[in-house]
């Protein structure tokens, strides 16, 4: 069989809801790799909140973090680093304009996660649960560029929020709505067109993977891109509806039964 390229998201896809690789998942994963596929982590989480994972795996393929803003190959020190992250500019005007309605905001820089009002169950949903240092701040005092950002917005202000981003800021931000109350919307902002499928597309030219062999599975609405872009985009169970609508398949079996194991196994007559 032709060499593929499988991208996986982790949380909610190949982690259970403990946060753990199913033992199913690491050995077919293990039989995949020795076959000459490659396997490749594509996820939200930052860097360093992924890296454990990728050694238990054993793997020596590329990784994909920040939903596509990121590509290291950790274990090749002639890799040079591929970074798709939000102008400086373009971060302060948005901080600026949302201030007076931000209840909280964050993302993730180097080994750091940078926050104003820090709300510590936000970074836990979005972030996972690691040991970065947090570091207190004003937006306007920082001169990063991030890969994405975590903006917890009042209700009433959603309707101006998504507006100043669509339209004033077109072309360099897009968003994902990840759920509101009334009191309280939050966003994610990631630079405009950069996403995991954008970035599995980037590994595939540069190890020369023909398109028709990408395989990509995962759950949430930051996989929705990814889902629809290859040639076979598979949904967990446990997915969004959103997600789940635009996949190829659906599996059978859920993280937290080993479903994406289960289903290569198979694919793959290992």
């Amino acid at each position: 069989m032709e060499k593929h390229l499988i991208a996986i998201d982790l949380d909610g896809t190949l982690l259970n809801d403990d946060s753990k690789v199913p033992q199913k998942n690491k050995e077919v994963i293990k039989k995949l790799v020795e076959k000459g596929h490659m396997v490749v982590l594509a996820t939200g989480r930052p860097f360093h909140a992924t890296i454990d994972i990728y050694n238990e795996l054993d793997l020596k393929t590329p990784v994909i973090t920040d939903n596509g803003g990121n590509i290291r190959e950790p274990k090749n020190p002639q890799f040079q680093i591929v970074t798709d992250g939000i102008q400086v500019e373009i971060a302060h005007s948005l901080f600026n304009f949302t201030k007076p309605h931000l209840e909280s905001a964050f993302y993730s820089y180097g080994d750091h996660i940078y926050a104003y009002k820090y709300l510590d169950r936000l970074h836990n949903i979005f972030m996972g649960s690691q040991n970065a240092k947090i570091i207190h701040a004003d937006f306007n005092d920082l001169w990063h560029t991030p890969t994405g950002m975590i903006y917890l917005v009042s209700t009433p202000f959603m309707s101006e929020f998504e507006h100043f981003i669509t339209e004033k800021l077109k072309g360099e931000l897009g968003f994902r709505l990840w759920g509101h109350d009334s009191k309280h919307a939050v966003y994610e902002i990631y630079k405009f067109n950069s996403s995991k499928l954008s970035a599995i597309n980037w590994v595939a030219d540069h190890f020369g993977i023909d398109q028709k062999n990408m395989i990509a599975f995962g759950d949430g609405l930051n996989d929705i891109e990814m889902i629809k872009g290859v040639n076979l985009g598979i949904a967990m169970p446990n997915g969004t509806t959103e997600l789940k609508q635009v996949a190829d398949k659906i599996l059978e079996h859920d993280n937290n039964d080993a479903g994406v194991g289960k289903f290569l196994e198979n694919y793959f007559s290992l």
